[in-house]
């Protein structure tokens, strides 16, 4: 019987390499999922899908919407059905996770531990 041992200098290197890239993904994994329940202007109207687009990863883990009146657009109540998106939604974000959290949860444990999942 024959054993090879391979000795890893920094096993802590590649270990926060493998989180990082984990959690890269779940932030571009909510970004995407979030889209389809963002508000977005009708096409005609001027910045239409600025909200949507102003998602920026601000430090891993940290999203936010920089387009104006975000805030406004995600919290108060206000009637959505008349935007460009027939899903859109307040508070998107926690709409996306009951509908994706399985799903981000399964591809995070698959970078995690097997490498890059898209």
């Amino acid at each position: 019987m024959k054993a090879t041992l391979v000795w890893k200098r920094n096993p802590l290197v590649s270990r926060r390499k493998r989180i990082e890239e984990t959690q890269a993904y779940i932030d571009e994994s909510c970004i995407e999922g979030m889209n389809e329940f963002v508000p977005v202007a009708m096409p005609y109207y001027p910045g239409a899908g600025m909200l949507r687009d102003s998602a920026q990863i601000i430090e891993p883990g940290h999203i936010i919407y920089t387009a104006e009146h975000a805030e406004h657009q995600y919290y108060d109540e206000l009637d959505h059905s008349d935007t460009g998106n027939p899903k859109a939604t307040r508070l998107w974000f926690e709409t996306m996770k009951k509908k994706y959290v399985h799903k981000i949860l399964k591809g995070a444990q698959n970078v995690l531990t097997k490498g890059k999942s898209k």
